[in-house]
């Protein structure tokens, strides 16, 4: 039986987030590539993005025919979220750094897993087209109900709050509040015990 949901935040009812919403109106445009095994996950942090930043766009794929939207995209103002030894670090304080990020006017996000976000870099070539960035230093996880593999990981949510933060010293309290009210209330239901172990993270 399926459950119903909220005609706008497309929460279920009982977890419905649509008080605990603010828009931010962020210049950098914020483009969202998910892996189709997202689009159900009921904590998804990615739908919460489409529905507090106003530019934000999701594209459901998994390869370059699915992503066309990438050939659009203007190469020399576009940056890819993603870890790598030769990423721009988002934290250092540089002048070059400085200067690269006021540039930037669409950053990329893969939505997904580990394996699932590699599996879109090999089969999305275009995504080598564009630099990458990353941070030197990770911060910490608020995002307790999913559980990650990765010390350093972070929902998209959280990696795109600390993004704007550094690239358009954006205030992202309104995201991160968005994150707390669906934490609290994906764990409302559950038993005590159950409950104070996603707490105690």
């Amino acid at each position: 039986m399926s459950r119903t949901l909220c005609e706008h935040c497309k929460f279920s009812l009982s977890t419905c987030l649509c008080e605990d919403l603010s828009v931010l109106d962020n210049k950098l445009k914020i483009i969202i590539l998910q892996d189709p095994n997202e689009i159900k996950v009921s904590k998804n942090t990615a739908r919460l993005l489409t529905l507090c930043l106003s530019q934000c766009e999701l594209i459901i794929g998994e390869t370059q025919a699915d992503f066309s939207l990438l050939e659009t995209l203007p190469v020399a103002s576009t940056a890819l979220l993603y870890p790598d030894q030769d990423a721009v670090l988002l934290d250092d304080a540089g002048i070059a750094t400085k200067t690269f990020a006021e540039q930037l006017s669409h950053l990329i996000v893969l939505d997904g897993t580990w394996k699932k976000a590699f599996k879109i870099m090999q089969l999305t070539p275009s995504l080598n087209n564009f630099k990458k960035v990353s941070f030197a230093t990770i911060p910490k996880n608020r995002y307790r109900i999913r559980k990650a593999p990765r010390a350093d990981s972070l929902s998209t949510l959280e990696a795109v709050a600390h993004s704007l933060m550094l690239i358009e010293n954006a205030n992202t309290t309104g995201l991160y509040q968005a994150l707390d009210a669906l934490n609290n209330k994906q764990t409302q239901f559950m038993p005590e015990h159950v409950k104070a172990r996603y707490q105690a993270k």
